[in-house]
């Protein structure tokens, strides 16, 4: 399957990489173009320890990247959901599934996360929560979502 993942933080980066090691073709967003550059150049995200990213995965800030997929996962940090909905909402496919990973509420509204993901993008949210941390899942230590 093909699958974009919004937000390259380390939450983000530890579910690409395990969706990628588990033989999807997995496309990483940044938002920033010279962290997607440092990325792809190193195959390590800092946040990570050492975690090694696999040679499958790619890397952009091109919010296009959504395009012909039907899985989106967003992991962008709750203050940035809305404007990111609002950069991959023009991209996104009729049916494609958004699963949201990203934790809060938005500061100015008290809403959910998952309700400003459906009233920006028009789509259904699904809603993945942990406990888990980041690093364990780009180790491969067993967690529960």
């Amino acid at each position: 399957m093909e699958i974009a993942v919004i937000g390259s933080g380390a939450w983000g980066t530890a579910l690409a990489k395990l969706l990628s090691t588990n033989g999807h073709q997995v496309v990483l967003w940044s938002f920033l173009p010279e962290e997607s550059e440092v990325l792809d150049k190193t195959r390590c995200n800092p946040l990570l320890g050492g975690v090694q990213l696999p040679e499958s995965m790619t890397f952009t800030s091109d919010a296009g990247c959504v395009k012909g997929k039907k899985l989106v996962i967003l992991a962008s940090p709750s203050f940035a959901v809305r404007g990111t909905c609002a950069k991959i909402a023009p991209f996104l496919e009729e049916d494609a599934v958004i699963v949201s990973v990203a934790k809060g509420i938005e500061a100015n509204t008290s809403k959910r996360l998952s309700e400003i993901v459906e009233e920006v993008t028009g789509k259904t949210v699904v809603v993945l929560s942990g406990p888990s941390h980041a690093e364990e899942v780009g180790r491969n230590i067993p967690t529960g979502c």
